[in-house]
């Protein structure tokens, strides 16, 4: 016959395995989808099967990812069009949060993140507040839980303004630093921050500097070729993901999306290529 304490040793075990997370991958996306919603850009299905179906740098990756950052949305009801169409394509329930519209003239944009609600828990989802006007598009600050492994992150999803040759993007970039020290430090309970998005410059540039300068140091994981042009050809390292080593011990491999055919792709959904990260964790390190 068992001892007490035997028996409470051994239901100690049972009870365990319930509560200790075991490692997994947060599969994570993002994506400028080229003013999505207007005429000519509503292949909704196209898209979850790019995001689905392609997710990974190769034909041959393993299909499927868990949530996805989305710039140069046009209309409020697009999230929800294509969380609906990654729901149908994916077997899993999709859901989303968008901010805005967002811009100083007549011509606005919205942020969306959609996600796989088995798989991510969405804890909260704002707009940056944007004193003395700054940026064209102030950010999109998403913080989430990933339900496998309780780990929380907070995206910072953002779309930097085009034009003046190139003087009024390298302004922007100037400030972002402020933007990604001012989350990073909001939280006592979560040091894990990305900036994701569309940049329009590449991460080699000068104008990066206040940001690489922060301490802890933050990296680059993505200056390859994402933007396509109407030849199908990929032209400039644009889309990004950057984040602090030091705290975001969990990146274990990022790229560029694969796309079968790049005119297809430009003449049907965007100029821009997904860019993906993937972010392995058994439990929240923060």
């Amino acid at each position: 016959m068992l001892r007490k304490s035997s028996w409470i040793a051994l239901l100690a075990l049972l009870i365990m395995p319930h509560a200790v997370f075991a490692a997994a991958y947060m599969r994570t996306v993002s994506w400028n989808l080229r003013h999505e919603g207007w005429s000519g850009e509503t292949d909704y299905a196209g898209d979850a099967a790019q995001i689905w179906n392609q997710y990974g740098s190769t034909s041959g990756s393993a299909n499927g990812c868990d949530i996805v950052f989305l710039q140069e949305v046009m209309y409020s009801s697009v999230p929800a069009s294509i969380a609906s169409a990654l729901t149908t394509k994916s077997g899993y329930t999709w859901a989303s949060a968008y901010v805005g519209p967002i811009g100083r003239s007549s011509y606005k944009e919205y942020y969306a993140v959609v996600y796989r609600t088995d798989r991510v828990t969405l804890l909260s989802n704002t707009m940056w507040t944007d004193t003395g006007d700054k940026f064209e598009r102030e950010p999109q600050i998403v913080k989430v839980r990933d339900k496998s492994t309780n780990a929380d992150y907070t995206f910072i999803n953002w779309h930097a303004v085009w034009g003046n040759g190139g003087t009024d993007v390298h302004n922007e970039v100037k400030q972002i630093d402020n933007v990604f020290a001012s989350v990073q430090s909001g939280s006592s309970s979560d040091q894990d921050v990305l900036l994701v998005g569309d940049t329009n410059l590449n991460a080699t540039h000068s104008a990066w500097s206040e940001l690489y300068g922060l301490s802890p140091a933050v990296s680059n994981y993505n200056n390859i070729a994402t933007t396509i042009n109407s030849s199908g050809s990929y032209v400039s390292a644009y889309d990004h993901y950057f984040a602090q080593s030091s705290y975001v011990t969990e990146i274990s491999s990022y790229g560029r999306d694969y796309i079968a055919n790049t005119t297809t792709h430009y003449n049907n959904f965007s100029d821009h290529a997904p860019i993906w990260l993937r972010l392995y964790s058994s439990s929240d390190t923060d």
